[in-house]
């Protein structure tokens, strides 16, 4: 499957296309228009997207009263949980504000998690009952756990039947998920996210880098776009390293005008630079200065400090760009 969209841009209209099992990046610096480049995708695409704002609220309550399955769905989708039309999504989900409202529907994901662990649970137990040969079921409580021992191995999931706790590997003690630190909330969180998504959808993540540890973000997206190959993933950050290390197509946001949109360049292929070099060029609102330093090294601290106008960038990049000549 196919999404086609385009964004409005000083030179027209840019037509994009991304397939379902691929993924999309765009990064760009504060003022470039991402979320509101990220608001145009998911209003296009109406109920077949979804978007995960960059202002999300992650408070996890393991002992959020359960509704039914369709009714924590529509909570999820609109924000509403009696009312799943999709024109009720800007006023109930977004406060009327999709730019700028904080995202609070960790409680509905909790929700639809603990409802379709309830009926698929029963439906096997059913099945037994009634004699039934069927093929196990995974419930998608089961599916995030496999994911979350992939990545977080300090930390044991515990989810019963009404509540979710968390043990230390290496200790007994128990204790609610609610106490989770801000980073292993928003791995659950994402995961979560990823699992419950409507099949054939486009799912879009504004700073999917919040809060997540650079040693497991590339694992991590790894492990939920293989979980979703029915899906399309877009992907809208800041963070020139996330974007340079993942696979797929890739824009720099230059400039956004709220009268003649997005100032859009591709991060080229066949350039010979590395693709965080290219990105992080391109995406800089500043002139570039290459410098002798090296990665980390005491120059290279002072020539930013010396000219905090200026991108630096270290002998080893600049070694990348001669080679390429």
């Amino acid at each position: 499957m196919t999404f086609t969209f385009e964004i409005p841009t000083l030179s027209g209209p840019k037509t994009l296309n991304i397939e379902t099992g691929t993924s999309l990046y765009f990064v760009g610096a504060n003022g470039g228009g991402k979320t509101r480049l990220a608001v145009l995708i998911e209003e296009k695409f109406k109920e077949k997207s979804h978007r995960i704002s960059a202002h999300r609220h992650l408070t996890l309550n393991p002992n959020i009263i359960k509704i039914s399955e369709a009714q924590a769905k529509s909570s999820l989708s609109t924000g509403n949980h009696l009312n799943n039309q999709i024109n009720v999504r800007n006023s109930h989900r977004w406060n009327n504000k999709p730019e700028t409202a904080l995202l609070n529907d960790f409680d509905a994901l909790i929700q639809t998690l603990f409802a379709e662990q309830n009926n698929t649970a029963l439906e096997t137990h059913n099945n037994i009952h009634a004699g039934v040969v069927a093929v196990k079921k995974e419930t998608l409580f089961q599916k995030l756990i496999k994911i979350w021992n992939k990545l977080v191995t300090h930390r044991i999931l515990i989810i019963t039947g009404d509540s979710i706790s968390v043990s230390h590997q290496t200790a007994i003690n128990i204790y609610s998920a609610s106490d989770m630190s801000d980073g292993e909330r928003s791995v659950f969180y994402l995961i979560g996210q990823v699992l419950v998504a409507a099949e054939n959808s486009i799912l879009i993540f504004d700073e999917p880098e919040l809060h997540i540890h650079r040693s497991i973000m590339s694992r991590l997206w790894d492990e939920l776009e293989a979980a979703r190959p029915d899906c399309a993933m877009i992907f809208i950050s800041h963070d020139l390293q996330f974007v340079a290390s993942r696979n797929g197509q890739k824009f720099v946001l230059k400039d956004y005008s709220p009268e003649k949109g997005w100032s859009i360049e591709d991060v080229p292929e066949d350039t010979g630079f590395s693709e965080e070099l290219v990105t992080l060029i391109l995406g800089s609102r500043k002139p570039v200065l290459f410098v002798e330093g090296e990665k980390g090294s005491l120059d290279l601290a002072l020539y930013r400090a010396c000219y905090p106008d200026w991108t630096i960038v270290p002998r080893g990049s600049c070694e990348e760009v001669i080679h390429s000549v």
